[in-house]
This record gives structure tokens, C-alpha cells and sequence, in this order.
């Protein structure tokens, strides 16, 4: 082995021994090790339930306050990858860190796990997916943990926490929103489905959420492991089954349909006893995080900016 192969992994060891001593020493187990909470974007580790997890964080620039005012807190946007991605993946394709300057968002990418580097990286959604469901990580403690430690060091308004997931990460998405209700202000899926067999949040939810009617690996009409406390009529029982779910479960009744553009629909529900729903249906769309950057119909959307000004009205509607 060659002398820079020896100090790479040197390095390496004295890194993972630093963090795991110096979470060892944690009173609440809860402890980050590296970056900072600058303006910027860092890598910040910590640990839950003596795993160690990371996860990239995005700081919005902000002025300093006139003489005599006081800035808001800001909102923390979560984004959470598909199978097999990283922090790193997500943060590239969504781009969401020029929107969380635009809008005045922390935005924080989290890294699932990978059974110990055996597996591909994944969330534990409930009954998915992949080594995180099998061997029962604690997901929801990882968010939970998370959004309380970026709370601790950033001014984050508590009633504006919200999450956005792809694929397994909008399955994680809906299953946090079904554990960590009270803490969570509204969550975005795309592609994905309920895979909790017994969600019952605390509070009405709001929801965004965009799927493709020709996606493969998430059917359009793929299964609500919990079905809709009421049954759903008209125009929510053409909708997938999940969706349905949050409109039963929010309250909403009777529906908007907009055509956004020749491939992309719009079906709204603001007439809500909870909180409000909406869902972008691509038609022909497939597995994949719509950006103008994509393949048509793909290109006719960007999700990222629908889900960032969709939070941005709820934050609005919650001040």
C-alpha cells in the first residue's frame, strides 16, 4: 500500500474515531462533529440511537436587521433522496439551494442509510425500503433529531418545518408526516407512495405531491397501506390511492382541476376542515424528479419550484 493510501486511510480512521468518541460523550446522543451554520453549505454529522448519520445543510444569506427590527425565523426545508442516492445526488438535481436563497429557506439534505455500506442507501418508510426497513433504522428519530439539532443553532420557525422526498424519500416524506405530525408543517412527494400501515397523524398535514401516470417503479394507482378514514367520491377516486388518503384524512372536499400545460394537470383541494391538497398529475410522466431540464413531458414542470412557492403560501397562510 503506498504512503498516500496509508495517510488517506489514516485520516479516515482518526475521523470516524473523533465522531464516534465525541458522540459517545453526548449527554442526549445527539452531536455535531463538523461544519458550521454560517451562510453556505456545509456537511454536519451527528448520531441517533448510536448510528451515525450526516447530512448537507444550506444556510440562505440574510442583512442584517435595520436598527429596532427583528428578522423572522426562517423555514427548514428537508429533501430527502430516492434509493440508491445521497445527499449530494438530490441536492444537484433539485437545486433547491438557489431556491432556499430566494426564498429565505434553510434546506437540508439528509443521507439515508446503507446497512453498513452492504447495501444501497435508503430510507425506512414503513413497510420500505430496502436493508433501513429490514433491519428497522429509526428514520423518523434521524429527522426528528435533525430538524431539533439545525433548530438548536439557526433561528427555524417551528411551525414552518417541512419535508420533500423522491421515490423511497417521498415514502419516508409520508411516513414521517404520519409520525412526527405536530412537528411537521406540510411534506412534498414525487413518485412515491404511503407505505405505513397504520398512519395516523396528529394533525391535518398539508400535501404537494407530483406523479407520472407512466411511472414503473411507483404505479400511479400503486397502494395506500392505510386506507382514507372516509371513503373518497368524484374526482378524489380518480386520483392515486395515497393522495386519497390525505383528502379524506384533511378534510377536503370537492376539487379544482387546472390544465398547467399539455401534459401536466393540476387538482387542488383548498376546501378543507384540515389542510390543503394538491396533486400534479404528468401524464405519460415516468421515475424521475421533474425539472425544465428533463425530457418532455418531464420538462413541462419543475417540481422544485412548485413545492418551494407551495410552502412558501402555507408559511404565509400559518404567520
Amino acid at each position: 500500500m503506498s504512503g498516500r493510501w496509508k495517510l488517506r486511510l489514516t485520516w479516515r480512521a482518526l475521523t470516524l474515531f473523533a465522531v464516534l468518541s465525541s458522540a459517545a460523550c453526548s449527554p442526549d446522543n445527539v452531536l455535531r462533529t463538523s461544519g458550521d451554520w454560517l451562510p453556505g453549505t456545509t456537511t454536519h454529522y451527528m448520531t441517533v440511537g448510536n448510528y451515525p448519520r450526516d447530512y448537507v445543510l444550506h444556510v440562505p444569506p440574510r442583512h442584517p436587521a435595520p436598527p429596532g427590527y427583528t428578522l423572522p425565523p426562517l423555514p427548514l426545508l428537508l429533501v430527502l433522496h430516492g434509493s440508491s442516492g445521497t445527499a449530494e445526488n438530490i441536492r444537484r438535481t433539485t437545486q433547491m439551494d438557489s431556491l432556499g436563497d430566494a426564498y429565505g429557506f434553510v434546506i437540508a439534505y439528509p443521507d439515508g442509510s446503507n446497512g453498513g455500506g452492504l447495501f444501497a442507501s435508503d430510507w425506512n418508510g414503513g413497510a420500505c425500503c430496502g436493508s433501513a426497513a429490514r433491519d428497522n433504522v429509526d428514520d423518523v428519530g434521524f429527522i426528528s433529531a435533525l430538524a431539533t439539532e439545525v433548530s438548536r443553532n439557526l433561528p427555524v420557525d417551528p411551525n414552518r418545518i417541512y419535508i420533500a422526498g423522491f421515490s423511497s424519500g417521498a415514502i419516508m416524506a409520508y411516513h414521517a408526516a404520519c409520525r412526527l405530525a405536530p412537528m411537521i408543517a406540510g411534506i412534498a412527494v414525487v413518485s412515491g407512495s404511503l407505505k405505513d400501515d397504520n398512519c395516523a397523524p396528529g394533525r391535518a398535514v398539508p400535501l404537494i405531491a407530483v406523479q407520472g401516470t407512466d411511472d414503473t417503479e411507483v404505479p400511479y394507482d400503486d397502494i395506500s397501506l392505510t386506507q382514507p378514514p372516509l371513503a373518497v367520491t368524484g374526482i378524489a377516486a380518480q386520483l392515486p390511492p395515497s393522495v386519497q388518503f390525505w383528502v379524506a384524512r384533511d378534510g377536503c372536499d370537492g376539487a379544482t382541476v387546472n390544465q398547467q400545460s399539455p401534459d401536466v394537470v393540476l387538482t387542488s383541494f383548498t376546501s378543507c376542515t384540515g389542510a390543503g391538497v394538491v396533486l400534479y398529475t404528468i401524464k405519460g410522466g415516468w421515475h424521475e424528479w421533474p425539472t425544465l431540464d428533463s425530457d418532455a413531458p418531464l420538462s413541462e414542470l419543475s417540481a422544485s419550484n412548485v413545492i418551494v412557492q407551495y410552502f412558501e403560501s402555507q408559511s404565509h397562510s400559518q404567520r
